[in-house]
């Protein structure tokens, strides 16, 4: 093992352990892309997966007031993500390696550029909704590791609060991420895909104490900053390693030239930097208005999946004369 990727590694994992502890993921969406570059996806996930059931597992221990209250909220995509795990697996095990790189970076960039933008989409049907994306985040979460960006995208739309948000995320990453550690032991006992072996084991070291050190960092940092204006700049750097990481893959596979991927890479940094700059600066600019940060829950709250309790009725303006 290279001594240099594995200290890299280890600063990587640590910058995203302190992002994961600030805003409740982005774990595996700031290392994935970056740490690809230099391990193979069917080395870094079974390790990062290891790393994601202790890290999922303590913040939904933090979180453990909020399980009873965002439960039914969490439900339908838990039940539904099996069948999305089982198939990512499959591609994990047979795909060739820089073609699973393609579908991390072409998955996460659009995603990346949503939250970036502030997207917001709430569904009206939220079970249904929530049992119609489990499938789709057990494939991409087993295949890649990362499902923080689409699950956001999801639970921030249904207008929860930071509590909520927190707890509900946490229980449906603490069952991804248990079933496919679980299912990366099947295909590695029964079917040969040596997922659940030494390669990947010799990165733990390198995970595991800068994740103990970040994830606390983070929840302390968060205290400081506008968590909506951190998020959305941490979606920018990303999107930055995305870019980087596309345009360097597709030379990989002989789809462009270095000098064409330059155009690519160009262009996409360009698209990076306008969407970024806009909306900043609309958050400094509405943070302004309001005379503090923007709150961290996601768009308001739609009256068709939640409302406060109605308002009694007047009382009657006799009753009332009566009284007096």
């Amino acid at each position: 093992m290279d001594p240099w990727s594995s200290i890299w590694l280890a600063i990587v994992a640590f910058a995203a352990a302190t992002i994961n502890g600030a805003v409740g993921y982005g774990f595996s969406s700031t290392i994935t892309p970056i740490a690809i570059l230099w391990y193979s996806n069917k080395v870094l996930n079974p390790a990062l997966v290891v790393v994601e059931v202790v890290v999922n597992s303590v913040l939904l221990w933090r979180e453990r007031r909020f399980i009873s209250l965002t439960w039914s909220r969490a439900r339908p995509v838990i039940l539904t993500l099996l069948p999305g795990v089982i198939l990512g697996t499959i591609g994990l095990t047979y795909l060739a390696v820089n073609d699973v790189k393609v579908v991390v970076y072409v998955v996460l960039l659009p995603l990346v550029a949503m939250q970036i933008y502030g997207f917001s989409r709430p569904f009206r049907n939220e079970i249904r909704g929530g049992a119609s994306i489990g499938p789709g985040i057990g494939f991409l979460y087993s295949l890649t590791t990362i499902s923080g960006p689409p699950l956001a995208l999801f639970l921030r739309n249904q207008g929860l609060t930071k509590d909520e948000f927190r707890a509900t995320i946490a229980q449906i990453r603490v069952a991804e991420s248990t079933m496919t550690l679980a299912v990366y032991g099947l295909f590695t006992q029964f079917f040969g895909a040596k997922l659940i072996a030494s390669p990947s084991l010799a990165l733990l070291p390198y995970l595991a104490l800068p994740v103990l050190l970040g994830i606390p960092l983070g929840i302390f940092l968060i205290r400081s900053l506008s968590p909506e204006f951190f998020r959305r700049f941490v979606m920018t750097v990303d999107a930055v390693f995305v870019s980087y990481g596309l345009s360097v893959v597709v030379v990989s596979l002989k789809w462009m030239s270095s000098s064409t991927s330059y155009i690519l890479l160009g262009a996409l940094l360009a698209g990076v930097a306008v969407l970024s700059y806009f909306a900043l600066r609309r958050i400094r600019l509405t943070e302004a208005q309001n005379g503090g940060p923007l709150p961290t829950a996601g768009a308001p709250i739609d009256s068709s999946i939640r409302s406060d309790p109605p308002e009694p009725p007047p009382a009657d303006s006799s009753q009332v004369s009566a009284r007096d």
